[in-house]
């Protein structure tokens, strides 16, 4: 009874990334209640990491899946305490571990008591580290998870400078996963063709209009 007590506790505290907004996207011009949630950017984050150690697998390169997955869910808990930390607050930080430091805290109390507490700090220093192939897909997995919704903001009309300079930032960021898997390659190419794509569609739509 105590163990589930604990466990529902968790569960609860986790609930809130569904009302924790990706501030970021408030910043390129998308309203409020368009802004995906961090629940919704994690669950896409696991989903493209899964399919991306398919790929690998079929490119003849094999991860630990289990442990690549269970990254993926985790990566953003601590944001169930600290919020989300918009891109462009970064650099106000007094050094750039500075964001690490707050989450780590913030996670070692959202885990107390937990009897896996030691297992998902560790997940979760893998991911920060980028030390291991599974924490640096995770780390594209997060990217492209960027990628696919500055593409659905895209399709909405939402045509902002902030949103062109993120996704030229977000493709920079890419550039040593894209190296590093062929997996990530084809996808960038595949989403930066649809993204171009969107953009000239809605340039055109403007002329007629």
């Amino acid at each position: 009874v105590v163990g589930w007590v604990k466990l529902s506790e968790l569960l609860s505290r986790l609930n809130r990334l569904k009302l924790i907004p990706r501030t970021g996207w408030l910043f390129c011009s998308v309203s409020p209640v368009q802004v995906e949630d961090v629940a919704q950017h994690s669950f896409e984050v696991a989903t493209i990491t899964m399919f991306l150690l398919d790929e690998l697998e079929r490119d003849g390169k094999k991860l630990d899946r289990g442990r690549a997955i269970s990254i993926s869910l985790l990566h953003d808990w601590a944001e169930a305490e600290v919020a989300d930390f918009p891109y462009t607050a970064l650099k106000y930080l007094r050094s750039p571990s500075s964001k690490q430091r707050v989450e780590y805290s913030a996670l070692q109390e959202l885990l107390e008591g937990r009897p896996e507490k030691g297992k998902y700090l560790a997940l979760w220093k893998e991911y920060k580290d980028k030390q291991t192939p599974e924490s640096r897909l995770v780390r594209s997995a997060d990217y492209l998870s960027m990628l696919v919704q500055a593409i659905k903001y895209r399709e909405q009309g939402i045509s902002s400078q902030e949103l062109g300079e993120l996704w030229r930032t977000v493709k920079g960021d890419l550039t040593p996963y894209i190296k590093e898997f062929k997996a990530v390659s084809r996808l960038v190419n595949e989403l930066n063709s649809r993204f171009q794509r969107r953009r000239q569609l809605f340039k055109t739509a403007v002329i007629i209009s």
